[in-house]
């Protein structure tokens, strides 16, 4: 299938799974509702919530579209953002009530102090096709050996998409230290790799279905395969002093996300209806790329893979268990 112009469009304006990681400019303090607004016991009825321009975090606006924050008695305001770090200040300053980011961010965050976690619910998962490590037609790569001693992008080092593929990379013979990691802007990720900067391309999507299609990209490697299966990539997040402030908040948000994951099983196009609206990706391409799995549930023994990855590679200074920065499942 041809995506021409709308795949371009959504290669320009990607922001997408690979980086799923959220949050930038300032906003104000949500404010709590009066006393009258609140009769239902919830703490606040208003709350703002920073969020990627990206697939993954679909979640929030078919819960908006679908009205079902304000059937627990929310309102919810988006706030799109770029980059998990710099929502973190956000975060503690109370200029948002939560955040949408990847837990690899999360994680170093509250291993060296300058966060204290609280989940409050998964959000995406790595699924099949989602992710992609492709060469280029003419290139010498065609096995995941090949890979062994070449350059691949990543949009930030030391984070998810490194994680994820060093143990795809060891599930089928690769050395993972021999792989040269560069970080490069989406926007710059056709150029480098047409230009030979990169030998092979780390995509998501809407790149991976558009670099199919229009330039004969080849798969050499899913990194969400074996291992990484189902790879947990980013949830929302607040503070653990938001959250003991504002549980009965937090219980309704988390009913409602699981509640808009649910319908987002069987029901592609209640997601293709939302993703003009916060990405730039539009209605022609949004029918067409493969979606990640957006968690209805949460589930502690396949979050801990992420720590647990991350203390073998030596990006934490200690363990983390993760069950105990979750939320109790209050809907799934």
């Amino acid at each position: 299938m041809r995506l021409g112009h709308p795949a371009r469009a959504a290669i320009i304006g990607l922001a997408l799974t690979l980086g799923a990681v959220a949050c930038s400019t300032g906003g104000s303090t949500t404010a709590s509702a009066p006393p009258s607004a609140t009769a239902g016991g919830l703490e606040k009825t208003k709350i703002k919530i920073a969020t990627l321009p990206a697939i993954d975090s679909a979640a929030i606006y078919v819960a908006i579209d679908q009205k079902l924050f304000e059937k627990e008695g929310l309102e919810v305001t988006p706030q799109v953002v770029q980059a998990a770090p710099e929502a973190i200040p956000m975060l503690l300053n109370g200029e948002i009530d939560a955040m949408f980011g990847n837990y690899v961010s999360m994680f170093a965050a509250h291993d060296k102090g300058s966060l204290k976690l609280r989940i409050l619910a998964e959000g995406s998962r790595a699924a099949p096709d989602s992710l992609s490590i492709m060469a280029l037609p003419d290139s010498p790569i065609k096995t995941a050996k090949d890979l062994e001693g070449k350059t691949i992008n990543v949009n930030v080092l030391r984070n998810f998409q490194e994680l994820a593929l060093t143990q795809v990379l060891k599930a089928n013979n690769v050395d993972p230290a021999s792989i040269k990691y560069v970080p490069v802007t989406f926007q710059n990720i056709m150029t480098s790799w047409k230009s030979g900067q990169i030998d092979a391309a780390y995509l998501g999507e809407p790149m991976v279905t558009a670099a199919t299609a229009s330039m004969g990209a080849r798969k050499i490697l899913d990194p969400a395969s074996g291992p990484a299966a189902e790879f947990p990539i980013s949830g929302y997040v607040s503070t653990q002093e938001w959250y003991d402030k504002n549980p009965k908040v937090a219980a309704a948000f988390q009913r409602a996300i699981h509640n808009a994951a649910k319908l987002m099983e069987n029901n592609r196009e209640a997601v293709a209806k939302v993703l003009p609206t916060f990405t730039q990706i539009d209605a022609a391409t949004a029918a067409t790329v493969t979606f990640p799995y957006f968690s209805s549930n949460d589930n502690p023994v396949r979050l801990q893979r992420v720590a647990d990855w991350m203390l073998e590679a030596k990006w934490l200074g200690k363990a983390i268990e993760v069950k105990s920065l979750m939320s109790p499942t209050t809907s799934g």
